[in-house]
């Protein structure tokens, strides 16, 4: 019996005990709130909204200046002054020509039409050439003789006719026309003629051709010219 009167009291104790402890642990809870709320009113309201921005209206646009009236001037019509025109002084009256004699025509003679002389030849035979020029020509060709030593060792002696152009100190074209009948004096005749030192040409040969023909002598040691 005493057990079962406890147990209600029991009960109800327990029931107390949630109910005080319900009840710490709302105050607390609402202790906490109120702890956090505090702040959270304080900046709500020193925080200031942000201000619009300003909008700056456009500088108005000038007017353009009006314009200005046209001025027309009137210009007044100048008549041009007149010239005086001179009057012309009369022509002086015509003169007559006076008659013209007409010059006696004296008759040209006809003129001579001067006849050119002819040129001279340029090629000259040994009949055409002066005797002083045809010696000092042969005179340069026999100084220039070499007696050959076969010839001079078998006692030849002759003349060999030779014939040759000379032009301005210049012989060419050397040949025999007469031989001496030995060949050796004959070939010594023509290496006379190319090794002989010719004179110049005089005023009357300068630039022509003198066609010569020459004996050459070729003489033993008892002959003499």
């Amino acid at each position: 019996m005493e057990n079962a009167m406890n147990m209600p009291r029991a009960v109800a104790l327990a029931a107390l005990l949630e109910g005080m402890i319900g009840l710490a642990f709302l105050y607390g809870l609402s202790r906490e709130v109120e702890k956090v709320e505090k702040p959270l009113v304080t900046m709500i309201q020193l925080t200031q909204a942000p201000e619009a921005p300003r909008t700056v209206p456009p500088p108005p646009t000038p007017k353009p200046p009006p314009p200005r009236p046209e001025v027309h001037r009137t210009v007044a019509h100048q008549e041009p002054t007149p010239v005086p025109v001179p009057t012309p002084a009369p022509a002086p009256p015509p003169v007559a020509p006076a008659p013209v004699t007409p010059a006696p025509v004296t008759p040209t003679p006809p003129q001579k039409v001067a006849e050119a002389a002819p040129a001279p030849p340029q090629h000259l035979r040994p009949a055409d050439i002066s005797i002083t020029f045809a010696d000092k020509v042969r005179a340069a060709v026999q100084n220039a003789v070499v007696f050959p030593m076969a010839a001079r060792a078998a006692h030849l002696s002759g003349q060999t006719k030779v014939t040759f152009d000379y032009k301005d100190g210049v012989a060419s074209g050397a040949s025999v026309l007469t031989s001496s009948g030995n060949r050796i004096l004959d070939k010594a005749a023509l290496a006379a003629v190319h090794a002989a030192h010719f004179p110049a040409a005089t005023a009357e040969y300068a630039g022509r051709i003198l066609t010569f023909e020459i004996w050459v002598k070729f003489l033993g040691l008892d002959e003499h010219e």
